[in-house]
C-alpha cells in the first residue's frame, strides 16, 4: 500500500493527469498492487517527456527513474516522426520551380491522420519529433501566420506525448527570431539547439541549422552579417536580402546549397555538437541527432544540405565522438531519401506531407533498439521512400507487421546499428 502511495505521488507530478484514459486515477486512492503497476508503467512512459521539457541548452537531463523489466523484444524508446507539413487554410499551390503540387489543406488533414495514429497505439511515444516547417511561407501572404501555426500546435496538443519542436525556413518566414524567442512551444527560439536524454545510454541532439542564416535575424545580428559575407563569396547571384537574384546562376554542383532557403549551423553550434558527441562517447551513449536541414548531401537531391554540412559531418565521423551518432533525421527536402554512409550512420529525410495530401501518411514512428532502429508506419515509402527519381535510395524494403504491444498493423523498415567504436 505505502509503495502505491509513492507510484500514485509520482504520478501526479509526472504531468500524466492531463491524459483523459489516466483521469480516473484521480478520484481514487491507490489500494492495491494493480494500481502500483499501471502506474509505475505510465510514469516511466512520461519520464523521458519531463526530459524533454526540463533540460536546459547545451545539457542533458538524465532520467532517474529505473527501468522496468522488458521482454527482449520491446524497444528501449519510441518516437513519433513527421516533417514539413507545411500547412496553409489555402487552394492547392507548387513548388518553386512550379514542378510539384503542394496539397496545404491535405497537408493539415494528414497531420490530425498521425495525432489520430500515434493516440491509437498501443503504448504512446515518448515524444513527436515535429522536424520543422510546421505551416508555410503562404501565410505571411495571406495574413494567417499565428492562426495557422495555432492550429497545427493544437493538433500537436491531442498526442499523448509531448512534441520536439524544429526551427525550419518555412518558421523563419513567418516569425523573426525575436518573435520565436518568446514562443511557448521551442525551447529558446534565439539559439534552438539543445540535447536531451530519453532513456539511459541515449541522448537526443537537436540542431538549429539556420543560426546563419539570411532570414529571421535583425539586419544588423551578427550571424545575418556572416551570412551575407559568405553567400556573397560562395553565391554572387543571391542578394543580401535574401529575396531577388539569380541563385542558381553560375553554381555547381553542391555549391548550390548557398541560397537563402537553407543555413548554417555556424562555429558556436559546431563547438557545441562537437563537445556534446565527444561527452556522450565517454559516457557510453547513443546519439539521434534532429535537424530540419540535411547534413549528408546523399541523402537529398545535393542542394537542400546546411552550408556547413562538411563541418558538421566531421563532428559526427571524428574520433571524438567515437562513432556514438546512431542516425540524422530530416526534413526540408520534401521528396525524402536514405543513405546510411561508411560509418553506418542512417541518414533519413523524411517526406513532406505536403506531395500527397490527403492520399498520403508521411508519418510515423521509430522505435530504438540496442541494435537496430526500426521505422513504422500506415505507408513506410510515404514517409521515407525507398525509391527516389526512379533510382533506389538504399533504404531496406519495407516488410509488413501485424499488429502487436507496440502498433497495429503497418509496415515497417529496420535499420541495423553498428556497435560504437569505443
Amino acid at each position: 500500500f505505502g509503495c502505491a502511495r509513492l507510484a500514485y505521488a509520482a504520478f501526479l507530478a509526472s504531468g500524466c493527469t492531463n491524459d483523459r484514459r489516466w483521469r480516473w486515477l484521480r478520484a481514487r486512492p491507490p489500494s492495491s498492487a494493480v494500481v502500483l503497476m499501471h502506474v509505475c508503467k505510465r510514469v516511466q512512459l512520461r519520464a523521458a517527456a519531463l526530459a524533454i521539457g526540463a533540460s536546459a541548452s547545451g545539457g542533458v537531463l538524465a532520467l532517474s527513474v529505473p527501468p522496468s523489466p522488458r521482454a527482449a523484444s520491446a524497444p528501449l524508446f519510441t518516437f513519433g516522426i513527421i516533417a514539413d507539413v507545411q500547412w496553409a487554410d489555402a487552394e492547392d499551390g507548387s513548388n518553386y520551380d512550379r514542378t510539384v503540387v503542394r496539397h496545404y489543406r491535405g497537408a493539415f488533414r494528414t497531420l490530425q491522420r498521425a495525432v489520430d495514429w500515434w493516440r491509437a497505439l498501443p503504448e504512446p511515444p515518448s515524444f513527436i519529433a515535429q522536424l520543422g516547417d510546421i505551416i508555410d511561407g503562404v501565410n505571411v501572404r495571406l495574413g494567417q501566420s499565428a492562426p495557422a501555426l495555432e492550429a497545427a500546435l493544437s493538433e500537436l496538443r491531442r498526442a499523448p506525448c509531448p512534441s520536439v519542436n524544429l526551427v525550419g525556413n518555412h518558421e523563419l518566414y513567418n516569425f523573426d527570431r525575436r518573435a520565436l524567442s518568446a514562443a511557448g512551444w521551442l525551447r529558446h527560439g534565439d539559439r534552438e539547439y539543445y540535447s536531451f536524454s530519453p532513456a539511459a545510454g541515449w541522448r537526443v541532439v537537436v540542431l538549429d541549422p539556420y543560426q546563419l542564416a539570411l532570414i529571421g535575424h535583425a539586419q544588423d545580428d551578427p550571424r545575418r552579417l556572416a551570412a551575407v559575407e559568405l553567400l556573397r563569396r560562395k553565391n554572387p547571384g543571391v542578394h543580401p536580402s535574401g529575396s531577388g537574384g539569380a541563385w542558381f546562376e553560375g553554381v555547381r554542383g553542391y555549391d548550390r546549397r548557398f541560397v537563402p532557403y537553407n543555413g548554417g549551423l555556424g562555429e558556436e553550434q559546431l563547438r557545441w555538437l562537437r563537445s556534446e558527441l565527444a561527452a556522450a562517447s565517454a559516457a557510453g551513449e547513443r546519439v539521434i541527432v534532429l535537424c530540419h536541414v540535411i547534413l549528408e548531401p546523399r541523402a537529398c537531391g545535393g542542394s537542400t544540405m546546411a552550408w556547413d554540412y562538411e563541418e558538421a559531418l566531421e563532428a559526427v565521423r571524428s574520433g571524438e565522438a567515437g562513432g556514438c551518432v546512431a542516425a540524422v533525421l530530416c526534413g526540408h527536402d520534401h521528396s525524402g531519401k536514405y543513405h546510411c554512409d561508411d560509418a553506418g550512420v542512417h541518414h533519413c529525410t523524411f517526406s513532406s506531407p505536403l506531395n500527397k495530401g490527403d492520399e498520403g501518411c508521411a508519418f510515423g514512428v521509430v522505435h530504438v533498439f540496442a541494435d537496430a532502429i526500426e521505422i513504422r508506419g500506415p505507408r513506410v515509402d510515404d514517409a521515407l521512400p525507398i525509391v527516389r527519381g526512379g533510382k533506389p535510395t538504399g533504404r531496406p524494403a519495407a516488410r509488413r507487421c501485424a499488429a502487436d504491444a507496440f502498433s497495429g498493423e503497418c509496415e515497417s523498415v529496420r535499420l541495423p546499428l553498428r556497435p560504437a567504436a569505443r
